[in-house]
């Protein structure tokens, strides 16, 4: 479990970089969520937002699967890391492939289980490896 910690912690810090304005890093360990129920939104297909997710920086179009589980958060202004339990780490890209150009970003790079993509003032990544899925998004 150490080991584990201790991984997602080092994840996190490379995915996360050392550009952040704030030095006071938020630190959140995150439930699960499901998606909302309700009329249908414009924006396929259904998931949740960050906010939704309980953060509170980053792109509200951004939208990603329910039932994420979050092993580590970063929530900064200019800086927004989730380190997602690596289970899920292919469906989710699989997901933003599908949902990034519906909602409205432009991915500039994928391959790899890595995709790069930029919209609403934000730049973001996705990787999955065999022990570590993570997501930053980082404004300027």
């Amino acid at each position: 479990m150490i080991v584990r910690r201790s991984a997602v912690c080092v994840a996190a810090l490379l995915l996360a970089g050392c550009g952040a304005a704030n030095p006071q890093v938020e630190q959140t360990p995150m439930p699960a969520v499901s998606p909302a129920t309700g009329s249908p939104s414009s924006t396929p297909p259904a998931g949740v937002t960050l906010r939704d997710l309980g953060v509170e920086h980053g792109p509200a179009q951004l939208i990603l699967p329910g039932g994420l589980e979050i092993d580590y958060q970063v929530d900064n202004p200019n800086n927004v890391t989730l380190v997602l339990d690596v289970s899920q780490g292919r469906s989710t890209y699989d997901f933003l492939r599908r949902s990034l150009r519906a909602g409205g970003f432009r991915i500039t790079a994928d391959g790899q289980q890595s995709l790069t993509f930029t919209g609403y003032g934000w730049d973001g990544a996705y990787t999955v490896s065999e022990s570590v899925a993570g997501l930053t998004l980082r404004t300027g």
